[in-house]
């Protein structure tokens, strides 16, 4: 059964990918890209930037410490919540987080979050920098701020067909394994499953079809299908994850673009996600244009083999 489209998927691929590399060349270095489902979830998360908080350790602690919250899992920065318009209350006491710090390994000098250190030297290999000791830094809950968050208890009675019968079908042509449950969206490559948040936890159905696509994307990069480095196994990197980030996110932006998925600020969000991967897309400037290259591949898979007219 073919869902039929005014568009050729040439014409869109040509139109999102020119539309997405001039919004990230333009957009300024501090867009936010915002969650776009509510309540707490289940893992600590900063809602200011949108990223979940990295390390084993910051996560049990932060979990614990959400206990004393009403299990409220969003913590940020004392500065990051002021500029959000959420100052922290007076006489709040913060959580330290902590992260490991590193140093060249041929000159000595502190690194930072790029490939080189001050004096050039590459430092991208384990072996090129040396662990210096442990940094931290403080974070609040939103609880702990003078206008904290919204939380909304996910209403799980919400029909995500409603309004997207023709994208529902291509998923479950597709028998992508789907999950419904916690605060989390992500693929997980070993069981070959996507996980979402129920979808009236989302602020728009636009918005959890988006990340509905956003994680199809990844699914499309399984060993078994298009097999992707940045999603099967030993083969995942740091980089590697990055650029698959990007790819699943030029897929949902392409499908959503040619479903006619639409909400006022979806396609400024996608662009947003992206823009937060800019410094690589600064140090390599023809990553974004080959990930687009992917995401269509992606989006092509999708669409012929979720029965959409592809012509």
């Amino acid at each position: 059964m073919g869902f039929k489209s005014k568009k050729s998927i040439k014409d869109t691929e040509a139109a999102a990918a020119a539309a997405f590399l001039a919004a990230v060349e333009s957009a300024g270095p501090d867009g936010k890209w915002q969650k776009s489902w509510m309540g707490t979830g289940d893992f600590p998360v900063n809602p200011t930037t949108g990223r979940e908080y990295a390390g084993g350790f910051n996560s049990f602690v932060l979990g614990l410490r959400s206990l004393s919250y009403g299990g409220d899992n969003r913590w940020a920065g004392f500065g990051q919540w002021k500029t959000d318009g959420r100052p922290v209350k007076e006489d709040e006491k913060g959580t330290d987080i902590w992260y490991p710090r590193f140093k060249c390994a041929t000159c000595g000098v502190p690194v930072g979050w790029g490939k080189k250190c001050r004096n050039g030297h590459s430092v991208v290999k384990s072996a090129s920098k040396v662990f210096s000791g442990w940094g931290s830094s403080v974070v609040f809950n939103t609880q702990q701020t003078t206008r904290p968050m919204e939380t909304v208890s996910p209403n799980a009675d919400v029909d995500p067909e409603v309004g997207y019968k023709a994208t529902a079908e291509i998923i479950k042509n597709l028998g992508v394994n789907i999950g419904h449950g916690g605060g989390r969206a992500y693929y997980s490559p070993s069981e070959d499953r996507v996980q979402m948040p129920v979808p009236g936890a989302f602020v728009t159905l636009a918005d959890y079809w988006s990340t509905t696509l956003h994680e199809t994307g990844h699914w499309t990069g399984h060993s078994t299908r298009l097999d992707r480095p940045g999603v099967n196994g030993s083969a995942r990197t740091a980089d590697g994850y990055a650029y698959e980030e990007l790819v699943a996110e030029l897929t949902a932006g392409f499908l959503c673009m040619h479903l006619n998925i639409a909400r006022e600020g979806l396609f400024e969000n996608h662009v947003q996600y992206i823009a937060t991967w800019r410094r690589r897309l600064t140090e390599d400037p023809g990553l974004l244009r080959k990930a687009a290259g992917e995401a269509g591949a992606a989006m092509r898979y999708i669409l012929k083999n979720g029965g959409h007219s592809t012509k």
